[in-house]
């Protein structure tokens, strides 16, 4: 049993550490000479409560039904819609933190931006729950991590780090905004049937043969391409989610074709977060520190947990 607790709090951690930490949306030197530690470590309690609980959740509900990633993925994807669409509604508020968030590629029937919609909800799929998931079974193993008393616990955190997240949204939104209510009963009605689809997948397991390190490599590689697709916006907005959903179907092909371990894909996929996060701190040399030092405590625990590695299907 202590063993499986260690399990869910390292998953629990990791979740929201390379989601938004790692990431450097949440680094604690917000400008130079302010340091707000009791203001972030608050923040990333907020997010072992969403990111943790949700990751947490969703690897049990699949472990425990005898599913593998197509059913993580897809309720990653729940997950995700729930965040941007319903508790942050970053997905349907053109003006989220000042940003122009919807122009590029925007749909106006269903008011979302196209590239938007694919980059953040891309984010919390291989991110926020798979990637951590990945790390934590090749750490620990693939059983299941928690009894009922335990998923009652985390269901009731996840729920706290909802509410939390959306009461705080609401508050950083000047006025606040609130989508239509069309807008919330498509986002819950998507959320719901993707948790329905991914529970009626059918149970099948394949064992891991490809190389771990062309894994990493194609991990890294299309991670990377992802990010700088998104930020250099070369091509058209349409063009830019194109090459997006391209890129996302090449590595599906990739895994199902070559059987890469989880972990290797992760891996690759968490590196690419550690250049992002630096490239977002730079120019503050506070945050900058703290982030290669974030890095530095990412680097190890992959090269921990790829010493460590229990072999797992996919």
């Amino acid at each position: 049993m202590p063993f499986r607790k260690t399990a869910v709090a390292a998953l629990a951690l990791f979740s929201p550490f390379v989601a938004e930490f790692l990431l450097g949306d949440q680094y604690l030197a917000r400008r130079p000479g302010e340091v707000l530690i009791t203001q972030q470590l608050g923040m990333f309690a907020m997010f072992v409560a969403l990111y943790g609980s949700a990751a947490v959740l969703i690897r049990e509900v699949a472990r425990r039904r005898g599913r593998g990633w197509p059913t993580i993925l897809t309720l990653a994807l729940a997950f995700g819609v729930v965040e941007e669409g319903l508790l942050t509604q970053t997905l349907f508020n053109p003006h989220y933190l000042g940003l122009d968030l919807l122009s590029p590629a925007h749909v106006p029937v269903l008011g979302i931006g196209g590239q938007w919609t694919v980059f953040v909800l891309t984010l919390h799929v291989v991110w926020s729950i798979a990637s951590p998931i990945a790390i934590g079974e090749a750490f620990f193993g693939r059983e299941p991590w928690l009894r009922r008393p335990g998923t009652v616990a985390w269901t009731c955190a996840l729920l706290v780090g909802a509410a939390g997240t959306f009461l705080v949204s609401r508050m950083m939104g000047t006025p606040a905004f609130l989508a239509a209510p069309g807008q919330l009963v498509g986002a819950a009605v998507v959320a719901v049937a993707l948790v329905v689809f991914a529970l009626r997948l059918p149970v099948r397991t394949l064992d891991t043969r490809g190389s771990a390190w062309a894994g990493f490599a194609v991990g890294l590689g299309a991670s990377t391409l992802f990010h700088l697709v998104d930020k250099t916006a070369l091509l058209h907005s349409w063009g830019t989610v194109a090459l997006m959903l391209a890129l996302e179907a090449a590595v599906v092909a990739y895994a199902v074709r070559c059987r890469p371990s989880a972990f290797s894909l992760a891996a690759g996929a968490i590196v690419t977060y550690c250049w992002v996060g630096l490239l977002t701190a730079a120019g503050n040399p506070v945050a900058l520190i703290e982030q290669v030092v974030l890095v530095a405590a990412t680097l190890s625990v992959l090269a921990l947990t790829a010493r460590r590695r229990i072999p797992v299907n996919v």
